[in-house]
């Protein structure tokens, strides 16, 4: 008899951990379930500022005190009674998503949100915060060998345990861990057969237990029972499954063997890649082979192991028209993160608009790319984290806590919704030739456009350097980021700054003092900083220009590279 998993209880000591099988199992019954529903509650929302006839549907419900908080969704709210003062008497089917550490003063604050977005707040809503127990079915062990080890309190040598189940394939490898609580109600003889039983566990305290992983939910069925006959050595079997299932099937290929790409032409069957998670896993089987990891649909590099781009792959994507058709952002934004990378690409049969779009973003990307490095570093800012087509960067500014710059446009509308969720000021910043389209989809996501800029470009040999006028001198001070003052009569009339990363320098913070403007002097300061900036080795020169610097960059002789489109989720001081 095969037995396809094992009940194992995990020790802590330290920073090592061990891992003890208590029994074997034939299989289980109830692993795959959700939370049982909850029953509908009556809800008294006092001094509520949400219009009674907007109070339907599903809402969450945002309860911050200090220090705790609580995060509750209320399913199908009905209001049944509005009463003087805007309390309303309400139901819906409560349940709790996040329970954050206990509260201490009264909840300082109720939010309501609608879409994840906040709709209004309550003076209070009776009977909150409070504990919550989540209801989850039992499960049934079935033909288990050894029911008898099964224990509940942790050894004294150690910490733990953190308990649960872990799959198996036919050659014992570990297919994935699911945490289940080992409360015994009942033992029977299995019709299995061969001495084994079946064990009935309670699975009431859920969230009260130390668990070796979480509870697979119903899509993660199908997935798990394949990888338990073996390591997947065909494509596409991952085909028929729901979203849900592929991501399963992705994050159960993260506990197969490692197989990194190698260089060469690699074939991608695009028949299957109808959302975001069959684009991930045809790439995937195409680099690294079926039943293979690539890394995360969001993260394909660094997440889980250094992956890193080897030289010389080129891909061929047949019937690209399928992911185009199905989530066209979400495959412009893989593309193009792969050619920024060194991975030519192919279309089978060819998309010449999409080919040539791919192009040009890749080109706008690599000078985002070479400019925000410098600016950062001019900016004395932390180095720029980098994401799958995005730059994140912590300002530390008011109104700016952080930002998010995108290399080039694609996927706007999707990195635009989440900055607007973001808790604190955080900032988009998207260089793009379709500025209006741009400013639609920020704007449709809930952010706030700020002042446009301009992404500029020049070579530095022969910029314009004119002397400053009479009565006025000039101040180098050297270094990774070189500085230029212009004084008057011992008074700084005009700076600016400028940092050079290899070949590349990049102007910051150029700024004239109103009484000294009009005389030519930021021509000077820019002047003297594409000559020290040549000097340290410097060729070419990137800038975002505001407005207001627009002119004095056309005049000497900048280049439009795109337009910047700014927009921030208006939490806090602008």
């Amino acid at each position: 008899m095969r037995f396809r998993y094992e009940v194992v209880c995990r020790w802590y000591d330290d920073d090592e951990h061990s891992d003890e099988v208590l029994a074997r199992v034939v299989d289980v019954d109830g692993l795959f379930a959700d939370i049982v529903p909850p029953e509908r509650e009556r809800l008294v929302l006092r001094g509520c500022t949400v219009a009674p006839d907007e109070l339907t549907g599903d809402f969450h419900l945002d309860i911050s005190g200090s220090p705790g908080s609580q995060w509750w969704h209320l399913g199908d709210l009905v209001v049944h009674a509005v009463l003087p003062g805007g309390d309303v008497v309400a139901s819906a089917c409560v349940t709790q998503l996040v329970d954050g550490e206990d509260f201490g003063p009264l909840p300082v604050r109720y939010s309501l949100f609608k879409d994840l977005r906040e709709s209004g707040t309550c003076r209070v809503v009776e009977g909150f915060p409070r504990p919550f127990d989540s209801v989850w079915p039992p499960v049934t062990l079935i033909g288990c060998d050894n029911p008898g080890l099964f224990r509940s309190e942790p050894r004294e040598d150690a910490r733990g345990p953190y308990v649960g189940l872990r799959a198996l394939d036919p050659n014992g490898r570990i297919v994935a861990h699911a945490g289940v609580v080992l409360d015994v109600t009942s033992v029977t003889t299995s019709a299995v057969g061969g001495g084994l039983f079946d064990v009935v566990l309670d699975q009431s305290r859920y969230g009260e237990c130390s668990l070796i992983g979480q509870r697979p939910e119903p899509a993660a069925r199908a997935v798990w029972r394949s990888w338990q006959e073996g390591i997947p050595a065909e494509r596409n079997l991952w085909a028929p499954l729901d979203p849900h299932g592929r991501m399963w099937w992705n994050e159960i290929a993260a506990n197969a063997p490692r197989t990194k790409p190698t260089a060469g032409v690699h074939h991608v069957d695009g028949t299957y890649a109808t959302d975001e998670f069959g684009v991930h896993l045809a790439l995937s089987e195409a680099l690294v082979g079926p039943g293979r990891f690539l890394g995360g649909v969001h993260s394909i590099t660094g997440m889980y192991e250094d992956w890193w781009f080897v030289p010389g792959i080129t891909l061929v994507w047949h019937d690209p028209d399928v992911a185009l058709d199905a989530v066209p952002e979400r495959f412009f934004g893989l593309l193009k993160y792969l050619r920024r990378n060194g991975v030519e690409i192919h279309f089978e049969p060819s998309e010449p608009d999409f080919e040539d779009r791919l192009e040009d973003s890749v080109e706008l990307g690599a000078l985002v790319d070479r400019w925000i490095t410098g600016w950062a570093r001019a900016a004395e800012l932390e180095p720029p984290y980098a994401m799958l087509d995005n730059w994140h960067l912590w300002a530390g500014l008011p109104g700016r806590e952080e930002e998010r710059i995108l290399a080039g446009d694609a996927l706007v509308a999707e990195h635009a919704e989440d900055v607007e969720l973001q808790s604190v000021p955080t900032w988009l910043t998207v260089p793009t030739h379709s500025p209006a389209e741009v400013t639609r989809l920020v704007q449709e996501a809930g952010l706030v456009p700020r002042e446009p800029e301009t992404f500029m470009r020049r070579g530095l040999f022969d910029h314009p350097a004119p002397k400053p006028p009479d009565g006025y001198s000039v101040r180098v001070t050297p270094g990774d980021v070189i500085e230029v003052v212009v004084t008057c009569d011992g008074e700084e009339a005009a700076s600016g700054l400028i940092a050079v990363v290899g070949e590349d320098a990049v102007p910051h913070r150029i700024a004239t003092k109103p009484e000294h403007q009009r005389k030519g002097l930021g021509s000077v300061v820019m002047g003297v900083l594409a000559r020290e900036a040549v000097k340290a080795g410097a060729s070419d020169g990137l800038l975002f220009a505001t407005a207001e610097g627009l002119h004095l960059y056309r005049k000497l002789g900048w280049d439009t590279i795109s337009d910047v489109v700014i927009a921030a989720n208006d939490k806090g001081e602008a």
